[in-house]
């Protein structure tokens, strides 16, 4: 009687120098794989990767440290160009002035000149908006008519006026004449603080006469006589 060798606890007993493998029998072949393919040992190359690349996953780009610097402040810019408008609108003005001071200046041809007496006779335009005093300075009869001298001051101008005279024994109403003598009126406003003086003639018969004071649309302000 032979004695057969104990069985391995596990199944087939671990092959040693003892124990050589035995080639499989003919006609068997390896159980498939659950994806179709049979096992294969070695047969299939490591999976490459790329030189350099870090292990666990993708190359990430490089990171530099100016991208996370704040962003730049406008404030300088924006406070350059504001100066340099204001620069340049003093400059402006500057080379304005002048010419506007030149052009504000009265003519030398003007003839109103400062008021230089409160004297004559108050008068006040119907709307109340413009006042000042009157009087005639001197009066001659010619042949023709009447010469007067008048003077006209301003308090609240400018006064725009007109004169007009008629003798006393009528009633026709005579429109004045730049005089024979000098000066004449201009027949420009007065502004106020200004007067203004000089000759008239009126072609009225020789009389007692009134000389009337109006606004240059002819609304009467003032009148005063004078003698024949």
């Amino acid at each position: 009687m032979s004695q057969q060798p104990p069985a391995h606890p596990f199944g087939e007993p671990p092959q040693g120098p003892s124990n050589p493998p035995t080639a499989p029998q003919q006609g068997w072949t390896p159980t498939p794989l659950s994806d179709g393919s049979r096992p294969s040992v070695g047969a299939r190359p490591p999976a490459s990767t790329e030189p350099g690349a870090p292990l666990g996953g993708p190359a990430l780009r490089s990171v530099n440290i100016d991208e996370f610097a704040p962003p730049r402040s406008r404030l300088p810019l924006l406070v350059t160009l504001v100066v340099l408008v204001v620069a340049a609108l003093i400059w402006g003005a500057t080379l304005l002035r002048p010419a506007s001071s030149a052009a504000s200046a009265p003519s030398p041809s003007a003839s109103p000149t400062p008021r230089s007496s409160a004297s004559g006779l108050p008068f006040l335009s119907p709307d109340e908006r413009f006042s000042g005093r009157w009087e005639i300075v001197d009066h001659r009869w010619t042949d023709s008519g009447l010469e007067v001298e008048i003077t006209l001051a301003a308090e609240r101008g400018p006064v725009n006026y007109s004169f007009v005279a008629f003798n006393n024994a009528g009633v026709d109403a005579t429109e004045s004449t730049a005089g024979s003598q000098q000066p004449q009126f201009s027949g420009q406003p007065i502004p106020s603080g200004q007067e203004e003086s000089g000759w008239l003639f009126f072609p009225i018969e020789r009389g007692p006469a009134t000389i009337i004071l109006a606004t240059s649309g002819g609304n009467q302000m003032s009148a005063l006589p004078v003698s024949g």
